[in-house]
């Protein structure tokens, strides 16, 4: 019996060669998704400096706009980067220090009162029963207000049994946190750095990085920005309305503030935290002050939100909805965040290489023409 040579496929028969291939094809996927499983197990465990490193990138790329302002004042890149970095550390330290003892106090006096009885969750409801009942609806809110606050009591009860392990977990935090301002604060007072990373990535395309990457960072800068002061000016109805309603205002605008700031998810649940807060404290003022917080965030999510991103991303409906679904399907919440941004940044560089090379082009086809 002949067999044919291994080392030779032209030899074997087409069954053969079919399975042989198939064969193949099934031992290198096998390797490859191997591969990507060991690159990702590498990835996850460096996933603290990673996002110290991405964190701190960002961090630079907010401050670059008011550093560049002073810069061309005449003040030196290290005194701008030091008074941005302290201006806006010194705002964040004082509000996470009064968000801290606010939830504590809120926290406590959650747990610490006794379980509300029907009656007392009725004259929380009443205002909101009436304003219900003058449009012609009857509802009993009395079994879902009380739903809803035994809930928030069972939820305060299991944070306070388990905030060691929540401080630990914060304090843990704090690693990647301080590393991520480290390398904002170098960054910012040494851009050339990045500069660098373009030379040793590209290979002699420097001036096409460094573009690029600016793109990048402008439209990053100004996604996050922009949607800071929305949750900042969002913050300020809340406590406004907040207090007129007898809840805790500071802590209400802070978790107002911050829902409303996540950007693309954020918008919509931004009415729930400070509206809960109103409707607990059932204050004198508990509907006026409930009203001054739905309309604050409708007027945020409906009129300013639209007006603040005019012009950052310049992207049609499909490729936003298409964009932030498949970064929410890839990386989760991170992804759906920042996915907009950098698509939009890919399509401005492709709209900012278009002229020159239709420029390029032009010259091309004179020099042929000559």
């Amino acid at each position: 019996m002949n067999l044919p040579n291994p080392l030779r496929s032209d030899e074997w028969s087409q069954p053969i060669r079919i399975i042989a291939w198939a064969t193949l094809a099934s031992v290198a996927l096998v390797a490859i998704m191997a591969g990507l499983g060991v690159v990702t197990s590498i990835i996850s465990a460096q996933g603290p400096l990673l996002y110290a490193l991405a964190g701190g990138w960002l961090l630079a790329s907010l401050a670059d706009a008011p550093i560049d302002w002073l810069v061309a004042r005449g003040w030196t890149r290290t005194r701008a980067a030091f008074l941005v970095w302290i201006a806006g550390a010194v705002p964040v330290i004082v509000i996470s220090v009064e968000l801290a003892i606010a939830f504590a106090q809120s926290l406590g006096g959650i747990i610490a009162g006794p379980e509300p009885t029907a009656s007392e969750v009725a004259s929380m409801v009443e205002r909101l029963s009436a304003l219900i009942a003058s449009v012609g609806l009857t509802v009993d809110l009395v079994p879902l207000a009380t739903t809803i606050i035994l809930a928030i009591r069972d939820g305060a009860a299991t944070v306070q049994s388990n905030i060691a392990a929540i401080a630990a977990g914060a304090i843990g935090a704090l690693g990647p946190l301080i590393l991520a301002i480290g390398i904002g604060i170098i960054l910012s007072a040494n851009p050339a750095h990045l500069d660098s990373v373009d030379r040793l990535a590209t290979r002699g395309r420097v001036r096409s990085a460094q573009r690029s990457r600016k793109i990048l960072e402008v439209i990053v800068a100004r996604f996050i920005g922009r949607h800071l002061a929305l949750g900042l000016v969002y913050g300020v109805i809340v406590y406004v309305g907040a207090t007129m309603a007898g809840a805790d205002g500071l802590l209400a605008a802070v978790l107002g503030g911050i829902v409303m700031a996540i950007p693309s998810i954020g918008q919509g649940v931004a009415v729930l935290p400070p509206l809960l807060l109103a409707l607990i404290a059932a204050g004198p003022y508990v509907l006026p002050g409930s009203i001054v917080i739905v309309l604050g965030w409708l007027l945020c999510a409906t009129q300013l939100a639209p007006r603040l991103m005019n012009g950052v991303l310049r992207l049609s409906g499909t490729t936003v909805f298409i964009a932030g679904s498949a970064g929410g399907l890839v990386g989760g919440v991170l992804g759906a965040i920042f996915a907009l941004p950098i698509v939009a940044a890919v399509a401005a560089i492709r709209r900012a290489d278009t002229p020159t090379r239709t420029v390029n082009t032009k010259r091309t086809t004179k020099n042929k023409r000559r």
